[in-house]
């Protein structure tokens, strides 16, 4: 800002106008980054941190969860910003239902048999011979909460304490 005089009155409206861009950036920025967080960190921070269930049957032992290819982590995205509110989202096709918990059915077709026959050979599972032999046509498998994304206590008190911050040092500044 350039100086000004003792007597002059300073623009509030540009001050109004820049600090509100400013939040809206800031504030998508820290809360992609909050979200993505989620996933090196296992779990999601509400109020508290909670951590994601363990895995059944682990098949990767000492593997993060969610992040085998790490295509649902880097699909988390800002769809749309505006001052009203900020849009988080993923294309994954596969997102909402390890967000928010659920069951899928799964038919089984001569692929999948194909499928789970390689996977009995290549890691002698028991599991996966029941699942190829199989006299059923689908199976229904739970899929646990493993809340990645959503609204955060922790993540609001932390923006509401920058945009204080960020205002009284704007204040000072004029």
């Amino acid at each position: 800002m350039a100086k000004r005089s003792e007597d002059e009155v300073p623009d509030f409206v540009g001050f109004a106008k820049e600090l509100k861009r400013d939040v809206v950036s800031y504030s998508a920025v820290t809360a992609l980054n909050f979200f993505i967080d989620s996933f090196q960190k296992q779990g999601f921070t509400n109020s508290s941190f909670e951590p994601w269930p363990k895995r059944n049957n682990d098949t990767r032992p000492g593997g993060a969860l969610l992040v085998k290819s790490a295509n649902l982590r880097n699909s988390l995205k800002i769809m749309d910003r505006s001052l009203a509110a900020i849009l988080f989202g993923s294309n994954s096709p596969y997102a909402k239902i390890h967000n928010e918990g659920g069951t899928i059915n799964v038919t089984l077709t001569k692929k999948a048999r194909k499928f789970f026959w390689f996977m009995y050979y290549a890691t002698n599972d028991s599991r996966y011979k029941w699942m190829a032999i199989s006299k059923k046509d689908h199976l229904t498998i739970k899929i646990p909460k493993r809340q990645f994304i959503g609204h955060s206590e922790t993540l609001m008190s932390n923006l509401e304490t920058w945009f204080k911050n960020e205002i009284e040092q704007r204040f000072k500044n004029i």
